[in-house]
């Protein structure tokens, strides 16, 4: 039997749907955060901002800071 390996991964669906299994034990936060970070414009955003403080505009991306 095929493996995700053994397969061309753009004609096996199901592959990838394996790889985010993961995410159905996530909750909101993390959930969240998994779909930020993989954002083109905010990993550009964060990248630009490589040096300063708070890093990609916290507001514009519905990010709040905990104390």
């Amino acid at each position: 039997m095929p493996t995700c390996r053994d397969v061309d991964h753009s004609s096996a669906p199901c592959c990838a749907a394996a790889a985010y299994f993961y995410a159905l034990e996530l909750d909101g936060p993390a959930l969240a955060w998994e779909f930020l970070r993989r954002h083109a414009d905010y990993r550009a955003e964060w990248q630009a901002s490589a040096g300063r403080t708070m890093g990609a505009d916290p507001i514009r991306w519905g990010l709040r800071c905990r104390p």
